[in-house]
């Protein structure tokens, strides 16, 4: 079973995507590809496009399915499921200096285990190429491999996720901004305690149709499918990453793994909103701005986090108190049954 050149984590060939980190692959020999590819460059393999509704093959010029009539493209916008052109992982891409593969001669970057072409292993710290059972890297001194401490499985030491128990390597200090390696306890570089969390990654389901990836994602509780860009999943309410497929907390607008920015999102009605609101814009469900969580009209304090909240006279916005019948600055009524 080879191994994702992104992530590290094992993949089966004939699959398209990394299960783990999202990454488009070659389903012939495990290349790394860009979500608009129809050749492998390294393997020069070839693939059919595929209607993302019937699985019926397509060519790149068909704007409808010839087998089940879905459309592709139309002018009054995409159809069910929705057509998204989704972002590349983001991973660290600073460059060393300008380095190359030495096998193939392709620009490599920080943070990348391994050549995205051919896949010759780098440090992932500094992006120096090194042997293939080599332990350490020759120019920092860095182990190139670790032990996940919640499952034991050896891993590259830049993965961000064991795709064995689901475990989170935090990848960056979030108290000095440090890039972090491998499993630390602490930072090196500040001393303060680093966090890994256990999280589950959705399936992603994705067909490329013409120039456009059309990918939606499993939801990991009930089974559905959907966008998670669009919000929550509409059976359950579960919110995932739009670009790595992580379960998110509620309250998260910023994914762990990949720090990809989606929002918070309303958790009655699942619509995105700005952090810090009130309410939601698009139900009007009022909610705690430290947190996310819904509140009631008249609570001063949030259930979930603690939060001391402030009400305010929906006429002129001025604070009134929970007991409050008027408000004491414009004199509109609050009482429901005056």
């Amino acid at each position: 079973m080879p191994d994702c050149l992104r992530c590290g984590g094992p993949i089966e060939l004939e699959t398209d995507l990394c299960p783990h980190c999202g990454a488009d692959l070659c389903p012939a020999c495990g290349a790394l590809v860009g979500p608009d590819d129809t050749a492998c460059p390294v393997c020069g393999e070839t693939w059919t496009l595929a209607c993302p509704r019937c699985d019926g093959e397509v060519t790149p010029t068909d704007a409808v399915c010839p087998h089940c009539g879905f459309v592709f493209e139309s002018d009054s916008g995409p159809q069910e499921p929705e057509d998204e052109i989704w972002p590349e992982p983001a991973l660290e891409r600073e460059q060393p200096g300008g380095p190359t593969c030495p096998r193939c001669g392709t620009r490599v970057y920080l943070g990348d285990p391994a050549c995205a072409t051919c896949g010759h292993p780098l440090c992932p710290r500094c992006g120096t190429a090194v042997d293939e059972d080599a332990e350490r890297c020759p120019h920092c001194s860095l182990e190139l491999t670790f032990t996940c401490p919640s499952c034991s499985m050896e891993l590259l030491s830049g993965a961000e996720v064991c795709p064995d128990c689901g475990l989170i390597f935090a990848r960056r200090c979030p108290t000095c901004g440090e890039s972090l390696f491998r499993a630390p306890d602490r930072c090196p570089n500040c001393s303060q305690p680093v966090t890994h969390q256990e999280r589950t990654t959705a399936r992603s389901i994705s067909r490329r149709v013409g120039t456009v990836l059309v990918r939606w994602a499993v939801c990991p509780v009930c089974g559905a499918r959907f966008l998670p860009s669009k919000g929550p999943c509409p059976t359950c309410g579960t919110r995932l990453c739009p670009q790595c497929s992580l379960m998110l907390l509620p309250e998260e607008s910023t994914c762990p793994r990949c720090e990809f920015e989606s929002g918070a999102a309303c958790p009655i009605c699942g619509a995105g909103m700005t952090p810090g609101a009130p309410e939601c814009p698009a139900c009007g469900q009022p909610l705690c701005p430290d947190c996310g969580a819904t509140v009631g009209e008249d609570d001063t304090t949030c259930a979930n986090c603690g939060a001391e909240l402030m009400l305010v006279c929906s006429e002129c916005s001025g604070e009134v108190g929970p007991g409050d019948t008027a408000c004491p600055h414009c004199g509109a009524s609050f009482d429901t049954n005056a």
